[in-house]
């Protein structure tokens, strides 16, 4: 997204000056609301919204640990709760793909 965007020398200072990184700034610009042609504010709503969300997924993560998928081509054949023993060999031997 901050590809779309060129950074001024007087933006890039203020940004150093205020502790403001450049993924601080891709974040704003694809969460923050547009609030006129050339701003965008990241209001409290649109904070907790994003905090919701990543929570969901934090959650879907956690759930989702251990799992496996096994793909063939563009075809996903099967699934399922990975065994220790499993993804220590899965680790270990299965990274001979291509």
């Amino acid at each position: 997204m901050l590809d779309n965007h060129h950074l001024t020398n007087h933006a890039v200072t203020r940004m150093q000056q205020r502790g403001i990184r450049n993924s601080d700034l891709e974040l704003l610009l694809l969460t923050a609301s547009q609030v006129s042609p050339d701003a965008y504010l990241l209001t409290n709503k649109d904070a907790e919204r994003e905090i919701a969300a990543r929570k969901r997924e934090i959650q879907s993560l956690e759930r989702l640990k251990g799992k496996k998928v096994v793909v063939k081509e563009a075809t996903i054949l099967t699934c399922y709760p990975s065994r220790a023993t499993d993804q220590k060999s899965t680790l270990r031997y299965g990274r001979s793909y291509q």
